[in-house]
This record gives C-alpha cells, sequence and structure tokens, in this order.
C-alpha cells in the first residue's frame, strides 16, 4: 500500500512541475525561429532541402515539423505546441532517466533544477539544440546501461538532428572505457564494436535514403562542407560574449564544484565531461540556447548535491544557499524582463505584412524577401521567386555565384512583390547584397512601407 501511495504520490509532483513548466512557457516570450516555419513549409510544398533550401543543419528536425505542418498546417501555434510538447518530454525524460539511475529523490531534485534553467536559457522556442537535449540525454543513459548498440544508434539520431552532437562521443567513449583494465582491452573493444554498429547502420539507412530522394550532393555540401568546414570561420558568424556575460552564463554551471565535494571523484568528472561537452556548441556563436544540451546533466548533477545536502559540511552548505540565492535573483530577473512580451520574429509588423502580401498578390504569384524574416512566406502562403532559396545572410550570399544566381532568377521570375528591411548601420540587418540591391534599384521601385519594411514593385 505505501509503495502504491508512494507511486501516486510521484506522479501528483511530476504532474505538478509539468503544468509550472507550462504556465511559465505559455507566459514567457516565445522565440518562433523563421527557419522553423520556413524550412517545413517550402518541403511541403514539393521543395527539396539542401537542393532548393540551403541548410547548414542535418535534417531530422525537419522531418519532425514536416510530417507536423502537413498533418496541422503552417503556423505560430502549431510551432508553439510542439516546442511545449517537446521540453515537457524532455522533463519527463529526465526525472525517469534520473530514477532509473540513481532514486526517486534525486530525479525529483533533478526536476527542480532543470525547469528554471531551462527557460533562462532561452529554452521556449524550438531550435536544434532544445531538439539535441533529449537525445543527448538518452544516449547517456544508454551509456549508463551499457547498452551500447541502442547508445550509438540514438548518438547518431542526436548526430543527425544538429551536427554539435559530434562531441557527445567524448563522454560517450568513456563511458564505455569506465570500468574496464588494461589487462583486458578486448571489453572496451566489444563494447566499441557495438556502438560503431549501431552508428554506422543508423548513417547507411539515413544516406540511403537521402540519396533516394536524390540530394546526396547537396546535403553533403551545405552540412558538412559548408556547416562545418565554412560556417564557424565566416565572417559574422563568430560572436563571442562579453566577460559579463560570460560571467552570468557560466555561474549556474559552479553547482559542479559541490558535486566534486558529495560525490565520488570519478563520477564526477565523467558528468561534467557530460556538461562541457554539451555545451561545446555555444562557440563560436554565443548564444544562450545552445546551453540547451548540457542542462540536462547539469541538472542531474544539481539533483545529485542537493538530495546530498545533509551530508555537506556547514561552510559548504552556507555557499550552497549563497549559490541558490543568486541564482533565485538571476533567474527572476530574466522572468520578469521576458514575462508577457510577444513572440520575437512575430511582431505587429510581419503580421502587417503578411496580411498585405495576401491582399496584394494573386494565386501563384511569387514574392521575395529580403533583409526581413523569412517566415512571411509560410505565413502569407507563397513562394520564393529564387529557387534554390538562399538565406539573407552574409555567410551565404558572399560564396562564389551565389548572387549572380540569385539575379538571375529574380530576373526570369520578376516577382510581383519584393519585401526588404531597412538596412541598419551595424548588425547583420546592416549587410546589403551587392548585386542584388542593384537589380532592385534598376527594376523595382518604393510603392508603400509597413514600418521598417519597404514595399517594392515592378517599375513601369
Amino acid at each position: 500500500m505505501k509503495r502504491l501511495l508512494k507511486k501516486r504520490n510521484t506522479k501528483i509532483i511530476i504532474a505538478g512541475f509539468l503544468f509550472l513548466h507550462l504556465i511559465f512557457l505559455f507566459n514567457l516570450k516565445f522565440t518562433a525561429w523563421p527557419e522553423m516555419t520556413l524550412w517545413p513549409y517550402l518541403i511541403t510544398k514539393g521543395w527539396l532541402p539542401y537542393k532548393d533550401i540551403a541548410i547548414a543543419h542535418t535534417p531530422l528536425l525537419l522531418v519532425d515539423l514536416t510530417i507536423l505542418y502537413k498533418l496541422f498546417g503552417v503556423g505560430l501555434l502549431q510551432l508553439k505546441i510542439y516546442t511545449w510538447l517537446l521540453v515537457l518530454l524532455t522533463d519527463v525524460l529526465l526525472f525517469w532517466v534520473v530514477r532509473e539511475i540513481w532514486n526517486r529523490k534525486t530525479a525529483i531534485f533533478s526536476l527542480i533544477f532543470f525547469i528554471p534553467f531551462q527557460l533562462f536559457y532561452e529554452g521556449n522556442g524550438l531550435w536544434f539544440d532544445l531538439a539535441l537535449a533529449p537525445m543527448a540525454l538518452v544516449v547517456f543513459y544508454l551509456i549508463k546501461k551499457k547498452d551500447y548498440l541502442w547508445a550509438g544508434i540514438f548518438w547518431t539520431l542526436a548526430f543527425l538532428t544538429k551536427q554539435t552532437a559530434f562531441w557527445l562521443l567524448i563522454p560517450a567513449g568513456l563511458g564505455c572505457i569506465q570500468g574496464i583494465s588494461l589487462q583486458k582491452p578486448q571489453k572496451f573493444i566489444e563494447k566499441s564494436k557495438k556502438f560503431a554498429s549501431g552508428m554506422l547502420g543508423t548513417f547507411l539507412i539515413a544516406i540511403l535514403v537521402i540519396w533516394a530522394l536524390g540530394f546526396l550532393k547537396d546535403f553533403y555540401y551545405w552540412a558538412f562542407e559548408f556547416g562545418i568546414g565554412i560556417l564557424p570561420k565566416a565572417q559574422g558568424q563568430i560572436h563571442l560574449p562579453s566577460l559579463r556575460q560570460l560571467a552570468i552564463s557560466f555561474f549556474p554551471f559552479s553547482i559542479l564544484f559541490f558535486l566534486f565535494l558529495t560525490q565520488k571523484r570519478k563520477e564526477s568528472i565523467l558528468l561534467s565531461i557530460w556538461v562541457i561537452a554539451g555545451v561545446l556548441g555555444a562557440f563560436p556563436r554565443w548564444e544562450l540556447f545552445h546551453f540547451q544540451p548540457a542542462l540536462p546533466f547539469l541538472a542531474i548533477a544539481g539533483g545529485l548535491v542537493f538530495s546530498q545536502i545533509k551530508k555537506l559540511k556547514p561552510i559548504t552548505k552556507i555557499l550552497l544557499i549563497g549559490y541558490v540565492v543568486l541564482n533565485i535573483v538571476l533567474v527572476s530577473k530574466y522572468y520578469l524582463r521576458e514575462w508577457g512580451r510577444e513572440t520575437r520574429f512575430f511582431e505587429p509588423e510581419i503580421k502587417q505584412i503578411t496580411t498585405y502580401v495576401k491582399e496584394n498578390i494573386e494565386q501563384n504569384d511569387k514574392i521575395y524577401v529580403l533583409n526581413a524574416w523569412d517566415s512571411v512566406y509560410a505565413l502569407s502562403n507563397t513562394l520564393p521567386a529564387v529557387r534554390p532559396w538562399i538565406p539573407h545572410l552574409p555567410w551565404y550570399m558572399k560564396l562564389p555565384g551565389i548572387q549572380e544566381d540569385i539575379v538571375s532568377s529574380l530576373d526570369i521570375v520578376r516577382p510581383k512583390l519584393i519585401i526588404q528591411g531597412e538596412y541598419s548601420e551595424t548588425g547583420l540587418s546592416s549587410y546589403k547584397p551587392e548585386l542584388i540591391d542593384e537589380f532592385i534599384k534598376d527594376n523595382y521601385e518604393i510603392n508603400d512601407n509597413i514600418g521598417s519594411y519597404l514595399i517594392f514593385i515592378p517599375t513601369k
């Protein structure tokens, strides 16, 4: 009976935490990254990823979103629901993994730790890093349970979600080595073979599917040659934090100091390496949402520390209290600042532009969006005049021949409308692709404006 009541109480507690997390997600600013709308939308219209759309990321998340939009249509609500379900799934998965490996108490503390930081690190918006977090957690669990074949399969699925999953190979490899003596290397070889079999088998299936769909060469160029070889070093892509940003971003990670005081040294080192591997995706383009894959492991560290708080020395308890208070201040300031704010990339001007486009074009007319949020295409149910579609970002536009190809397409198609955001003095929105700008000036004239966006029509 006691066990039954305990299970029931646990379910009530978890349901309460999930509800609380959902309340925060609903009220804090949501980030509707334009790519998460545009790319799957174009695929539903028959455009092939990589061949017709320049995408620097691996495709698994886009497959999910394409299915979602095909079934339920394209819209902000659909994107929010998918994002929030993914976040809540990560909550449940974190609790279950920690309970299975450690205990219920540690699992509850891990969830208490995870929820506020998941939001603080800009987790209220779908990006590849958010989808990578539960995948990384599954790989961690399978390594812990010595299921190396499935660990290899899920690592590959993580890599097919985002290339920065590569860093997870470091702690996964160390997990395979753990407990193996130098006198018996065959055990490591055996584990590695199972991991490699799962990894290579899954890769082979993915490559065969991509080859069958006819864009293997384009996939290799954009996701590997460009995404891994060119993009990280591209001008404008490198964005490093200030010392203040660095201090704020990493202060919650100081829980790892307390981890070494409460857990065995080997376990603490290995868990810390999972945390570090999860955060390496934040370089070279520094954004808080890139920390998402590290957060489940940071939460596990927090759960292990707080579940053992009675064993700490008085001075350590005082330091831990100080850590908690400062984090409450840090997180509260973020919540107060972001509470009730409108959805990012879905501002009133974008809604007005969408309405304007719908009212001023006929069926099958094409438009071109420049220096503005590309989600306009999906929200207005129109298609770009340029195929393949290339993002208006300098690291894409400065590639050899890209602007020439875009101008050639614009000259042939002659879009009914061109929506162009006004260029700023600094930042990414200051970049003006010269050849495209020259074509617009020679062949189009300003007909209207909506806020900071100019509406061009063909010159009569």
